[in-house]
């Protein structure tokens, strides 16, 4: 039977434990998906989002509608771009902020309302003057026979502006000041890109190919690496991916439980170390595709609504309507 300086030193321990719990279980109710917001139109699928931080104001895109909103915590949601813009369907968004420039992937399919065959697989970069709320410009990829989607971008610190071609699997660029985008990069690891992200000293892009997994391209050599994971880990199916402090937040919508990943990066090669779960199967997250790091936060698209409509495009009878949904997680 233990002594009282035992029975001290044991009550000390579970004391510890408990508190050590306790921490743990705060640790992840932080890292829980909360409701940043939500959008009162439904029908959107909402596709890419953006961020200002000089405003506090994010951009969600509508693939269906063909237009793009702001919201505000001040002001609430309000339209953004105009009908005579005649987007296409908006996918990825990116700010700017050196320049005041909002961009996005506007794209034809047939979930964007008044597609035909005559304009699917047309594709082009648009440029928003932020202050002034109007479109600069248009960036269109050239035909050439063939079908594209520019899906999602990203920004070099010069404006130089990069984005992923997923339905004829290749890397563009235009380069700040250029009135021309141009095929950067195609490669035989190509199958189908969706997001890309720079890593800080800005040698290295990012790219994630929905069913390779992340690859690696240097950006001076144009050499494609795909990077080595832990085993066990499947990293297919990542349709948004974000650079954080020598990490890629990721979000993957393939199978069920969709969720978003850490994905931690050697610091000496083209190596993903660990891999993290920040959330995965929570019960807003029906579709989840793109988001935005904003300081240590995260923010994404829960609920695109993609399987509102048809692979014609048309509306599937009875659908349940939703609220477009973002959701906020903390990082650090």
């Amino acid at each position: 039977m233990p002594d009282s300086f035992q029975l001290s030193a044991l009550f000390f321990v579970l004391l510890q434990l408990i508190f050590t719990q306790s921490i743990q279980a705060q640790d992840l109710t932080n890292k829980t998906g909360k409701i940043a917001f939500q959008l009162t139109e439904t029908g959107l699928i909402t596709e890419g989002v953006a961020y200002e931080a000089s405003t506090g104001t994010f951009y969600i895109g509508s693939v269906y509608k063909r237009k793009i909103i702001s919201y505000n915590q001040q002001t609430g949601e309000k339209p953004f771009s105009l009908p005579a813009d005649s987007l296409w369907g908006v996918f990825g968004m990116k700010v700017d902020g050196v320049r005041g420039i909002l961009w996005a992937c506007s794209s034809t399919l047939p979930q964007a309302i008044g597609s035909t065959a005559s304009t699917d697989g047309q594709s082009s970069l648009v440029a928003y003057d932020l202050k002034a709320k109007q479109l600069l410009h248009t960036y269109t990829v050239a035909s050439d026979g063939k079908p594209h989607l520019l899906g999602d971008l990203t920004v070099t610190k010069n404006g130089t502006v990069y984005s992923t071609d997923s339905r004829t699997p290749s890397l563009y660029r235009l380069v700040a000041g250029e009135q021309m985008i141009t095929r950067f990069l195609t490669d035989s690891l190509f199958y189908s890109l969706q997001g890309l992200a720079l890593s800080d000293d800005e040698q290295t892009l990012y790219v994630a190919d929905y069913r390779r997994g992340p690859l690696a391209i240097n950006l001076a050599t144009k050499l494609v690496t795909k990077l080595a994971w832990p085993a066990g880990a499947d990293l297919s199916g990542i349709d948004g991916m974000y650079y954080y402090k020598n990490s890629l937040i990721a979000i993957q919508n393939r199978s069920k439980p969709y969720k978003v990943s850490r994905l931690y990066l050697s610091q000496t090669a083209k190596v993903i170390e660990r891999v993290d779960s920040l959330i995965a199967g929570h019960p807003l997250m029906t579709e989840p595709t793109l988001g935005v790091v904003a300081g240590s936060q995260f923010y994404f698209i829960a609920n695109s609504q993609w399987d509102a409509f048809d692979n014609a495009g048309k509306p599937v009878p009875n659908y349940p309507a939703q609220k477009p949904t973002i959701l906020v997680l903390a990082l650090d």
